[in-house]
């Protein structure tokens, strides 16, 4: 364990730090429905078994691009119903944001210049200020988003803003405080191979098999004829789907 300050505390699971605090009422965690924020609400659900049994757990999801991919709003309510089942001790609040398509990155790019002058696209300002929103309402101590890097493969073609490996200069990346508590992204630097090999490891992976991360679009399925539960094909030739066969195959 590291001590990073008097609040806060780092547990190595597998070789990767996760910070917590036996001393937190509530966290937030954002839940998408793949496999990355699915691994760490476990893990984070794990370490609180035996650190923090009566912790408030925040899960924020967002429903998006509801015309063309409505099955995506039901990925992240099936993980969370999965997990609340598993830790149904704790007490759960799951809050859901909608995201207009007309915002979304790919339709629009970056042409917002946000509060602390990024220049992001709609979705990312509005998901952002949702969790801003949360954390300051119900007075969450810690929020957490579980990005992780870009493989480092020439194959696969990531987000340049994942391209980042840890530096003594910018571990503010995986934890900072922010308002009045921390944003912490433990796998930050972090790449899927070692999320694929929790699942194994922790024995999870009828959780893993329920996980989406797929954010391909198919003509004949969309919002006029898609109903909860329907089989959706995976695409297999996006950035998420490339990802995840890599990570499979390297864990």
């Amino acid at each position: 364990m590291i001590f990073i300050n008097k609040s806060m505390e780092e547990y190595n699971i597998n070789g990767v730090s996760i910070p917590f605090s036996e001393k937190w009422a509530r966290i937030a965690v954002s839940l998408s429905g793949g496999a990355d924020s699915a691994l760490l609400l476990f893990l984070l659900c794990t370490l609180a078994k035996e650190i923090n049994p009566k912790l408030s757990i925040h899960v924020i999801s967002h429903t998006r691009m509801w015309k063309s991919r409505p099955w995506q709003e039901y990925d992240s309510l099936r993980v969370y119903n999965y997990i609340q089942n598993k830790f149904n001790f704790f007490n759960w609040y799951r809050h859901t944001n909608f995201i207009a398509p007309d915002i979304e990155y790919g339709n629009t790019g970056p042409t917002i210049q946000d509060e602390y002058g990024k220049m992001v696209s709609g979705d990312n300002a509005q998901i952002r200020s949702y969790g801003e929103y949360i954390c300051h309402r119900d007075k969450i101590n810690a929020y957490y988003n579980a990005v992780t890097r870009n493989p480092k493969t020439d194959k696969i073609i990531g987000m340049i803003e994942r391209d980042i490996d840890a530096t003594e200069d910018n571990q503010h990346l995986r934890i900072m405080k922010h308002m009045h508590g921390y944003a912490i992204h433990p796998f930050r630097f972090i790449e899927k191979n070692w999320v694929i090999n929790q699942y194994k490891i922790f024995n999870i992976m009828d959780l893993f098999n329920i996980t989406r991360s797929c954010e391909g679009e198919f003509e004949n399925i969309n919002y006029l004829n898609y109903r909860q539960g329907d089989f959706v094909p995976i695409c297999g030739e996006c950035f998420w789907c490339l990802e995840r066969d890599w990570a499979i195959k390297n864990a």
